[in-house]
């Protein structure tokens, strides 16, 4: 069985990247379709996928990796033979994927305690004012995600995913932690 990984924006397959590359997903590069996640919610959004799916031409597991998964996956009707509803799993870091980098930080507390309206929920906007690595600025791009958590900083990503699940007890029946994707 093979792995379609669809990753809702680019910083989340940045992350998933480098946790495939450091060998910390109960999943390996070899498992996935393409062997690589796709940034992209949606299939219409990615003929590149829907090509290597069409020439894989076997039923696969789907796991959709994003902070907001309100949305249906649309299940093209040349891939209903390969991916059917209830192979399809939802992996999610509520509200952003930025409440790993507060908690590295040690910030979570005052996260959820900020008065200010503008940084309240805003797990990015949050980051984007307290967040440092060096001296730069967390500014949303995949490049400071590699500096921030690559290298022998691999697990603080993996610890903070560890902990979101830990503070984090609101997330839907259907939806899982990225938790859930690594290795024990």
């Amino acid at each position: 069985m093979r792995y379609l990984m669809m990753c809702e924006g680019t910083n989340e397959k940045t992350l998933i990247n480098l946790l495939l590359d450091a060998d910390k997903l109960i999943i390996t590069r070899d498992d996935l379709i393409g062997e690589v996640p796709y940034a992209t919610r949606q299939f219409k959004f990615n003929p590149t996928l829907k090509s290597e799916l069409e020439d894989y031409n076997e039923k696969v597991y789907v796991l959709r990796i994003g902070d907001t998964q309100k949305d249906d996956l649309k299940i093209p009707s040349e891939l209903k033979e390969i991916i059917s509803k209830d192979r399809i799993k939802k992996y999610c870091t509520k509200p952003e994927f930025e409440i790993l980098l507060i908690i590295n930080e040690g910030l979570y507390n005052q996260y959820k305690n900020t008065k200010e309206k503008s940084l309240r929920n805003n797990p990015k906007q949050f980051a984007k004012k307290y967040v440092k690595y060096g001296k730069k600025k967390y500014d949303c791009t995949n490049e400071f995600i590699e500096d921030y958590y690559g290298g022998n900083r691999i697990d603080n990503l993996v610890s903070n995913i560890i902990e979101y699940k830990k503070i984090k007890k609101d997330h839907k029946d259907d939806e899982y932690y990225l938790a859930d994707l690594l290795k024990k």
